[in-house]
């Protein structure tokens, strides 16, 4: 089951490890405490819209397991540096089934006590970790960073922040990928941010033009238009779950973001009452996976854990 190249990160272990999930592999990197300095808990963390976890996320997992976590950060199945095809195709049913099975993963983990796991997400995943605290109670707390919330306000955040030409040109690549699927034809593709010359982006605000600069080697600029006619987008809207949650959550907001709602994410956290702290923080959507906006979001986040998490 595991496949691992052992490192010695200053005082961490760090595994790439691999799980199975439908028909074929997600791979990732467990970051462990020193031998003896652990406190048990775990942390699951995956990426957002096509996002991978060299993009940001294992500086999280490295600072997580520095506070006695163990911090196992994943890719999707058709992305990064997992197995699966179609490459960058987007599914939420099958993001949430790749969850699942990383949470069973590090929960089967021998120094991993299986009822203190904790879920990181950001943007896209997000929306994933509340929906799978929500179905999974005996998920101690999640952080949600910039969440996508509401699938309908940020729809219509995305197309106002393209424009009416660019959010055009897009849905003819989709039309053309519909009918391209009934004669059993390949994939078109679609730029996810803008870059260069590459034609219209599906994350139209300015800010995203920053993502290919600081993403990692294996992030593609690129996903499946296909995804926008069976991933079901649709069912990525936590909104709808504000009163049915049990779990306690940190939500992140970057005052300045474009890319999602945080009238939405405002909402939703009044919503869940106590059980959600909602923290802002300077800067855009991407900031807070780069220094200096990262410091203050990690050890927020590692505050909160250790408050849930912890016996």
């Amino acid at each position: 089951m595991i496949n691992s190249i052992k490192t010695v990160i200053l005082y961490l272990m760090t595994q790439s490890v691999e799980f199975k999930s439908g028909n074929t592999f997600c791979r990732g990197v467990l970051y462990e405490p020193e031998r003896g300095a652990g406190n048990g808990a775990g942390i699951v963390l995956a990426h957002g819209f096509a996002g991978t976890i060299d993009s940001g996320l294992l500086e999280y997992a490295e600072g997580f397991a520095k506070a006695g976590f163990h911090a196992l950060a994943f890719d999707y199945r058709g992305f990064g540096i997992s197995d699966g095809t179609p490459r960058q195709h987007i599914s939420v049913p099958q993001q949430r089934d790749d969850w699942r099975e990383a949470i069973a993963f590090l929960r089967a983990h021998e120094a991993v006590d299986a009822d203190r796991i904790g879920l990181w997400g950001i943007s896209f995943s997000g929306g994933h970790v509340i929906y799978l605290a929500h179905e999974d109670p005996a998920i101690r707390g999640l952080v949600a960073q910039v969440p996508a919330v509401d699938a309908h306000l940020n729809t219509v955040l995305g197309n106002y922040k393209r424009g009416a030409e660019a959010s055009e040109a897009l849905i003819k690549v989709v039309k053309k990928d519909l009918k391209d699927s009934f004669l059993g034809g390949k994939h078109n593709m679609l730029t996810v941010a803008p870059e260069g010359d590459k034609g219209p982006a599906i994350l139209g605000a300015s800010e995203s033009q920053i993502y290919p600069k600081i993403a990692g080697e294996t992030w593609q600029n690129s996903v499946t238009a296909r995804s926008f006619l069976t991933g079901k987008f649709e069912q990525n809207n936590a909104t709808e779950l504000s009163g049915m949650l049990t779990t306690p959550m940190l939500l992140q907001m970057a005052v300045d973001d474009e890319t999602v709602s945080n009238e939405a994410i405002k909402t939703f956290a009044r919503r869940c009452g106590s059980l959600a702290t909602l923290k802002e923080y300077d800067g855009g959507h991407f900031s807070l996976l780069e220094m200096p906006g990262r410091q203050p979001a990690l050890d927020d986040a590692v505050g909160f854990y250790q408050s849930q998490l912890i016996l």
